[in-house]
């Protein structure tokens, strides 16, 4: 049997009356002070084997905390990071497929001007969505590292607190009491450590989801926005470009009722309305064209906002002259 097993079951008080029991009449004659002596010889010894396992408990607690600690950051800062990884991923590819889909559609109606503003602004809006998705990012990664060392650091703090209070109390109770409270204690501080770093974490993870879904919203607004004033915008331009050339129609009619002598192909070229006429479009000469404007009378039924309607009454006009009997007039 070991010297430290005898010490941690029997208390020092009860060591020394046994000790001086079993000794002879000849070795109690010894001295008070050699018996103080002996007492407090084996109370130090036992005294010092109790703190160096109390100190030793408190290290392979305080290690145990940090490689838990340790642990649970590395494993929720990667699914963390594999998660915003795979969310920039799709969002990248979403927004990437739409841009391309729109392009295809607008590309066949839309000049050069347009597309070149297009692409500016798609190029733009992206740049600006990943660099604010790079951004809070960061800004969570820096506030869950804080939140975490702001754990430990309170969990040190109190199980030092802890352990301080302990030893203060344990002089007076016995080495199995005194081990079973530190341990029941040491086991609630984990236990509660662990629940608060994973609330902490969950309270992180929750915020970084909830502003990254409405910053992509914002954005998904915004290019649907724009997406809906080119639409609008194309579709003013074709009702414009429908009258232009009903006008001009309507002008070229005018024209062969009011004229008898020329018709209005020898004298109109027809243009589209805000494009430079084609030379190689009508072989007539330059001289004997005349460009088509629309009538100024006109113009109020356009707005900023498209207000158009897609049918001209103006095409059911005739300015032709009342017909008149051939008969009647060559007598």
């Amino acid at each position: 049997m070991s010297t430290r097993s005898c010490r941690t079951k029997q208390n020092p008080r009860e060591l020394l009356e046994q000790m001086l029991e079993r000794t002879s009449l000849t070795t109690r004659r010894i001295a008070h002070v050699n018996v103080q002596d002996v007492g407090g010889a084996a109370y130090t010894r036992a005294h010092e084997a109790w703190r160096r396992d109390k100190e030793e408990s408190i290290r392979k607690a305080v290690q145990e905390t940090e490689e838990r600690a340790a642990r649970i950051l590395r494993e929720t800062l990667e699914k963390a990071m594999k998660k915003a990884a795979d969310d920039k991923r799709d969002a990248l590819e979403e927004a990437r497929l739409e841009a391309e889909a729109t392009a295809e559609r607008v590309r066949s109606s839309r000049d050069q001007m347009e597309s070149e503003r297009f692409a500016k602004l798609t190029w733009a809006f992206k740049k600006e969505k990943e660099e604010a998705l790079r951004k809070q990012w960061e800004e969570c990664e820096k506030m869950r590292m804080k939140a975490v060392e702001d754990a430990i650091a309170e969990t040190t703090r109190q199980l030092r607190k802890q352990f301080l209070v302990a030893k203060e109390f344990a002089v007076a109770r016995a080495l199995k009491i005194a081990r079973f409270h530190f341990s029941y204690r040491l086991k609630k501080a984990i236990e509660a450590t662990k629940e608060e770093c994973n609330r902490l974490a969950a309270e992180e993870a929750a915020k970084a989801a909830k502003l990254h879904r409405e910053e992509t919203m914002r954005l998904n607004k915004i290019i649907h926005e724009n997406e809906r004033e080119l639409r609008d915008e194309m579709q003013a331009r074709n009702w414009v470009q429908t009258d232009f050339q009903d006008i001009q129609n309507d002008y070229r009619r005018f024209l062969d009722y009011t004229d008898g002598k020329y018709h209005s192909d020898y004298m109109l070229r027809l243009r589209k309305h805000g494009m430079k006429f084609d030379t190689n479009f009508d072989p007539i000469d330059e001289d004997a064209w005349v460009d088509i404007f629309p009538l100024p009378t006109y113009l109020h039924r356009y707005t900023r906002r498209s207000m158009v309607t897609p049918h001209d009454v103006t095409k059911d006009m005739n300015f032709a002259p009342p017909k008149t009997d051939q008969r009647t007039t060559k007598d």
